[in-house]
């Protein structure tokens, strides 16, 4: 299991792919990271180019209404594949491997990957947080929390 930190280092990586694949740093940025992803070069650092040119074509080839929703899911993607190699490196290796991730997404990304300390959100655009059936949803909540059920309308009433 990950560390919070290495996790936040890998959130922080997906979402700098997404930001970074529709700017002017995108293909240093994403030579960096296929070589960061293959460690040992050859086919794995074809592949995962590839993989990082179908989401820079994903996000470049959405209309506005769905732009938002594709970014995120395409961050998570990324998110989940560098926690997937940090979490395959053997414990001593995988420190160094993030810290050159991360001076690797500070180096060559936008700039625009933004931080929230845990517990946080951090949003670009609205955030949507939404409970059902008497249940009870927060970004972030601070101090306590108490959920009261209104009365039951009188039958005379409707």
């Amino acid at each position: 299991m990950l560390s919070e930190a290495l996790r936040t280092i890998a959130a922080e990586a997906g979402v700098a792919v997404v930001d970074t694949a529709r700017s002017d740093l995108w293909a240093p940025f994403q030579q960096q990271v296929a070589s960061w992803l293959a460690r040992e070069g050859g086919q794995a650092e074809r592949s995962a180019l590839a993989r990082l040119a179908e989401t820079a074509a994903a996000l470049r080839t959405t209309g506005d209404a769905e732009a938002r929703a594709i970014a995120a899911r395409h961050a998570v993607v990324w998110q989940d594949r560098f926690i997937a190699l940090l979490e395959q490196l053997a414990a001593d290796e995988r420190v160094p491997a993030a810290d050159h991730l991360r001076r690797l997404v500070r180096d060559h990304s936008s700039g625009s990957t933004g931080t929230a300390a845990a517990p946080g959100v951090i949003a670009g655009q609205n955030v949507r947080i939404q409970a059902d059936h008497g249940a009870l949803a927060a970004g972030v909540v601070n101090g306590d929390v108490h959920i009261s059920f209104p009365p039951v309308p009188d039958p005379s009433r409707g």
